[in-house]
């Protein structure tokens, strides 16, 4: 063996290189995934579950459209399935879905009001309001600015 190219290819080790390659395209790192298969893995390998490295892109932490292209310029084929029957795209738009579920819920802190503005307890809020009617509004801003530096 000349260069680890030559193991990338040779069976008795092409399987720990696929796994290279499996685990670029869940990373969604579209600069390894074009690395690795330059070194000549087969970009419709699949996984002992059957997964292809466009179905591990789709599935991972971080899809990648720039790891699909590298994929699909190295010959990946897109309708190759997993041992579930799923192609890449079916999982794709499984993951849309449960994406599109999920609804955020809106948090708001306790210590904001309605409008969103800090709520100040009584004493604070009377002398807030007493300082606003005693100064222009240039200086309540710089009041307020130096008010609040001190207070945290």
């Amino acid at each position: 063996m000349d260069d680890f190219r030559d193991l990338a290819r040779d069976p008795k080790h092409r399987r720990q290189f696929e796994k290279l390659l499996h685990f670029a395209c869940q990373r969604g790192d579209a600069d390894l995934v074009a690395e690795r298969l330059s070194w000549g893995i087969n970009p419709n390998c699949a996984s002992a579950k059957g997964r292809t490295p466009l179905i591990a892109n789709v599935c991972g932490s971080c899809p990648s459209v720039a790891t699909v292209e590298a994929l699909l310029a190295a010959g990946a084929d897109a309708n190759q399935a997993d041992d579930n029957g799923l192609t890449a795209l079916d999982h794709a738009r499984r993951k849309l879905l449960r994406l599109q579920a999920h609804k955020p819920r809106k948090s708001r802190s306790p210590s904001l009001d309605e409008n969103g503005q800090l709520r100040l307890n009584p004493e604070e809020q009377a002398e807030m309001d007493a300082v606003r009617d005693e100064l222009s509004a240039l200086d309540a801003q710089e009041f307020l600015r130096i008010w609040w530096k001190e207070r945290f």
